[in-house]
């Protein structure tokens, strides 16, 4: 059994893991329900959402992870290791993975290089702001943001890093680790610099067959290995893009939207959707553990 916890709200990441079909028996949990749990079943338990839980959360999530793990049960994802957002961005830069920075909002300081964009810490809903030029601008959207009610603790400025695959077409990366599996997912293609979604229709043969190519072998992944080590990360999906032939990390998602897909006009992004599935699954079945018998 593998039991994913999340915060409350969001187990619908998951929700495609809990068919009849899937070969490994997976269950969800919140937080809550952790910490209220008298005794736990004997699988493996997998601490995601990490970075929307509060400080006082955190601290609980890593205390539970240390009792679950002393009693012999597997457990993935360190909760006092991992990360932040913005710790990420930051250390990337620190240790030169990569070529852009982020900053606190709160801690009054400009970008060193424009554009940027501001988006908060603890969300997926991408940047809240398009992108800034200037500090005046980067000041108003400041002040225009905490207005909206959004507490400038939770606001990071981060620069702008991000280059056209080809003429209007913007292209984001993604690939798994899953205990000692990595693996790579498809790409988003995009027209706007965000490439959250994607758009059907935009990208071309070649490019199918290039990440045809890449969801086969994962080219990239030794390289992102390095930045899950530095974020203390043993389950999730980072996303990255290519700028100027370099990796550059975004985010590392330890709760992503697990969405196995049977449905695109292109029958090679079909066949890119099903070895992604294949591979999640093996990687699943490589960290599950027996249930009692």
């Amino acid at each position: 059994m593998i039991v994913f916890l999340t915060t409350p709200g969001y187990a619908g990441t998951h929700e495609s893991l809990l068919g009849p079909d899937i070969g490994v028996d997976v269950q969800v949990m919140d937080y809550r329900q952790l910490l209220d749990a008298k005794s736990l079943p004997r699988a493996t338990y997998v601490f995601t959402d990490l970075d929307r839980l509060p400080l006082f959360g955190l601290q609980l999530a890593a205390q539970s992870f240390r009792t679950m793990r002393d009693t012999g049960l597997k457990v993935i994802n360190d909760p006092a290791r991992v990360l932040s957002r913005y710790g990420l961005l930051r250390r990337l830069h620190d240790v030169g993975f990569n070529g852009f920075n982020a900053y606190r909002a709160e801690d009054n300081r400009m970008p060193a290089r424009w554009p940027a964009f501001l988006r908060c810490e603890g969300d997926h809903a991408g940047p809240m702001s398009e992108l800034i030029h200037s500090a005046a601008e980067l000041r108003r959207g400041i002040l225009e943001a905490v207005d909206r009610g959004l507490p400038i603790a939770s606001l990071l400025i981060v620069e702008y890093a991000a280059e056209e695959t080809i003429p209007g077409l913007f292209r984001k990366f993604s690939s798994f680790r899953v205990g000692a599996s990595r693996f790579a997912h498809t790409c988003v293609h995009d027209d706007g610099w965000v490439a959250k979604s994607g758009r059907v229709g935009i990208a071309t043969p070649e490019l199918y067959e290039e990440e045809h190519r890449i969801v086969r072998e994962d080219p990239y992944g030794p390289v992102v290995a390095r930045a899950f080590d530095i974020a203390g990360i043993d389950y999730g999906r980072v996303d990255f893009a290519l700028v100027g032939g370099r990796v550059q990390v975004y985010e590392i998602n330890t709760n992503p939207d697990i969405k196995f897909e049977d449905e695109h006009p292109v029958a090679l992004r079909m066949e890119s959707y099903r070895v992604f599935r294949d591979n999640y699954l093996a990687a699943l079945r490589a960290i599950d553990t027996a249930g009692d018998s």
